[in-house]
């Protein structure tokens, strides 16, 4: 694990950090830290104990608050766990790991242990998608269904994102011209706009591409699974995406958005797509 704060400053992490953790006190949900070998782990918490567990993680530049939108029903039938990946600005720990190793595979490994988890649904988004492939190419018999959101790692990134990427930190200008060509016509609330720009200026983000997963550790995806992405998406091919995952895991379920940039909430399609294989 590199030992660089992901944040530039002292000050930076503190206003990123206040503002999630203010959007976070206005919803009534669980929140709770584990220990990992890597550092603390945040996880936002919801739905009955009883119900099976979910565990969802979020995408590059972001936190568990991208899953506010949906958590309300999701944990009407899951128990869902919403997790805070380090090295991002959230609440984990503020160093990056080793993207080129197993590291992040092994930290949700013990995420899972820490919340007693022998298997669960994995629900990804962007780089939350990547760890979910990576995590069952390792760790089949965690997993019990995948869903993954405009997932990385399955064809190269879009060029023109990886050099909009190497921008950041940036300042408001330019970071709400960036802001703008990530979302397109998607509709966010203010206060997730806001969280962003703040994102833009304070934080130093992945830079390159994450690693493509390989024909064959798709092919040992032996879970059901749902891919669901934007044609339009900036970062990558998503139509090109979902044709190699499906060349490689025929039983893959493939939902195609016209005209979406990005997927800022999932629920709807998740819970027919659960509800028809458990």
């Amino acid at each position: 694990m590199q030992k660089t704060s992901v944040f530039k400053s002292q000050e930076g992490r503190e206003k990123i950090r206040g503002y999630y953790d203010m959007i976070l006190n206005a919803f009534p949900l669980g929140k709770r830290y584990v220990e990992t070998t890597f550092g603390r782990t945040f996880i936002l918490e919801a739905g009955k104990s009883d119900r099976p567990p979910m565990v969802l993680l979020h995408g590059s530049c972001s936190n568990n608050a991208a899953w506010l939108g949906d958590l309300s029903a999701l944990s009407r039938e899951y128990h869902a766990f919403a997790v805070d990946i380090p090295g991002e600005p959230g609440n984990s720990e503020e160093y990056r790991l080793n993207l080129q190793s197993d590291e992040y595979s092994r930290w949700l490994a013990e995420v899972l242990d820490a919340l007693a988890l022998k298997k669960a649904i994995l629900v990804g988004n962007s780089l939350g998608g990547w760890l979910a492939l990576q995590f069952p190419a390792a760790h089949p018999e965690r997993v019990q269904a995948l869903i993954l959101l405009a997932a990385a790692g399955l064809v190269p990134p879009k060029q023109a994102f990886i050099e909009q990427t190497q921008k950041i930190p940036m300042d408001r200008s330019s970071a709400k011209a960036t802001k703008d060509t990530i979302l397109g016509d998607s509709v966010l609330p203010a206060e997730v706009l806001q969280f962003m720009m703040l994102v833009f200026e304070h934080f130093n983000p992945i830079i390159g591409a994450l690693p493509i997963l390989s024909d064959v550790q798709l092919a040992g995806l032996s879970m059901p699974v749902l891919i669901i992405a934007g044609i339009s998406d900036a970062t990558m091919d998503a139509t090109l995406a979902a044709k190699r995952l499906k060349a490689q895991v025929p039983q893959a379920e493939v939902i195609l958005l016209e005209g979406s940039q990005v997927i800022t909430t999932a629920a709807d399609k998740v819970l027919p797509f659960l509800a028809g294989i458990l």
